[in-house]
């Protein structure tokens, strides 16, 4: 009778020490999840179910951990993409200013080549000009120069008033001679006229 107290009282300890040990677990299990150790929570509980498999509590905060789980990996793989679109758009504008930055550079190098480029060719154009007007000023005085030169000379040439005209005799010979050609070219015309004239007067006889 003694030994059948023993062994209900061992199988009743037994019994009482499963159920605070299945307790356990689904506390510890319970608390980790709330303080967000998700992980830790379903190693706790899968250590409790190896014990106690049939427990109906250890193995419905089982399934609901295992939902957390996946919510929890869903939300970390959208929050993955998130952060990866945001990376992506944020290289994207990055570059864009990068291109940006780079076209207003080229462009003010540009204009700043072309700036020089034009204040170049106007130095040039000055220059030029400036080279042209001391040319014409120097061909300018020249020429003055050159006509007052043979404006004296003229003069120099120019029988003084009441000087006579000194003629070598090849001159005077020749100057003859001109004017006895000239001489003879008149009469010579004088003639052909008188001539011809007659020829008229004849003509108008014979009407």
């Amino acid at each position: 009778m003694r030994a059948i107290i023993v062994v209900l009282f061992f199988m009743i300890s037994m019994s009482v020490s499963a159920q605070t040990s299945a307790a356990s677990y689904f506390n510890n299990g319970a608390s980790e999840y709330v303080h967000s150790k998700l992980d830790k929570a379903i190693a706790t509980v899968d250590a409790g179910l190896k014990s106690y498999p049939n427990d109906e509590k250890l193995n419905k905060l089982k399934e609901k951990l295992k939902e957390e789980k996946k919510k929890q990996d869903q939300q970390n793989k959208d929050q993955k993409n998130q952060d990866k679109k945001d990376q992506n758009k944020k290289d994207q504008e990055n570059k864009d200013q990068q291109n940006k930055d780079q076209q207003n550079k080229d462009k003010n190098e540009k204009d700043k080549q072309d700036e020089e480029n034009k204040k170049k060719e106007e130095e040039e154009k000055n220059k030029s000009d400036k080279e042209k007007e001391e040319e014409q000023k120097k061909q300018d005085e020249q020429n003055k120069e050159e006509n007052k030169n043979k404006g004296d000379q003229g003069k120099e040439n120019q029988p003084k008033e009441g000087q006579p005209l000194k003629m070598s005799p090849e001159q005077i010979k020749q100057l003859l001679e001109t004017m006895n050609n000239e001489e003879n070219k008149t009469q010579k015309k004088v003639n052909a006229q008188k001539v011809k004239a007659g020829k008229k007067t004849n003509q108008e006889k014979d009407w």
